[in-house]
Parts: structure tokens; sequence; C-alpha cells
């Protein structure tokens, strides 16, 4: 339980199928994720934040949307790319199942997102994420993959 809400992303047998794992902070949440490549751990932070939105499983693929980012950092692309998610859900009323993250160019992406309008009647709405921040943020390697810790203001 996170805030009172069922999180079905955060069963521990699905953490590795997954590539990420919740864990509350204060009055926050925050997510640890992993990749084998960069782009995978940033594909696995897209997957994260779109779980903690909804079931993603309950979402239909029929609808798709490109965004790009771009940064200077590999810290500051990972926030930017989960602010642009997060402004594409909040502005299109929309929930995503699928993510496809890109690298194109040192710290570049284009990233495609798969959904459907929101529908209350099907999708239930778990957190109402306002903004990934940099508190605490960190992305490091650990053996042969990276990982990531990010905060998500609630």
């Amino acid at each position: 339980m996170a805030n009172g809400l069922r999180l079905g992303c955060i069963k521990h047998d699905r953490i590795v199928r997954m590539g990420f794992e919740v864990f509350e902070h204060t009055a926050d949440i925050g997510v640890r994720v992993y990749g084998g490549s960069f782009a995978d751990l940033l594909k696995n932070a897209a997957l994260a934040l779109l779980s903690l939105i909804t079931e993603r499983e309950s979402v239909r693929p029929v609808e798709e949307v490109v965004f790009q980012a771009e940064a200077e950092t590999g810290e500051e692309l990972l926030i930017k790319m989960l602010s642009e998610i997060l402004y594409i859900h909040q502005v299109r009323k929309m929930v995503f199942s699928e993510a496809e993250i890109e690298l194109t160019d040192g710290y570049r992406l284009k990233g495609r997102l798969k959904g459907e309008k929101i529908d209350l009647g099907r999708h239930e709405l778990l957190l109402d994420i306002k903004a990934a921040t940099y508190h605490n943020l960190k992305i490091e390697r650990v053996n042969d993959r990276f990982m990531a810790e990010i905060v998500f203001d609630i």
C-alpha cells in the first residue's frame, strides 16, 4: 500500500520482469529502476511512471504519441523525459501501456507511448503524480547494469 492505494506493480515476483521496484518516500513515492543499457534504464523508468498512474494491463495500445527530449546529462535527460510523459498524460487525458525509448545522439531521445484516452470505467487511476524530481536522484552503474533512483512528487 502506498498512500492508501493498491499498486499492483510492486509485487516482488514482477520486479525483475518489469525492471523497477517502488519505494515509499515521506509524502512522495520513489522508484528504483534497472536496465542493461542506459536506453533500457530510460524505458523502464517510463514504464515505472506509467505503472504508478494506472494498471497498464487495462490500457489498450490503440493510439501512439511520439515525443523528444534533449539534455546535457543523463540525470537531466531522465527527468525531462519523465516530465514530458507526465505532460502528455495530463494534457491529452491519456494513459499508456507501452513505451519505447531510442537514444538518438548523446543525451537526446525519441520516445513512443502507446495507449488510449482515460476511461474511468476501465482505468483505475492509482496515483496523481505531480512531477519527477531531482531530490535524491541518482544514476549509477551496478555490476553490468544501470540503476537509477527517482522520487516523484504526489
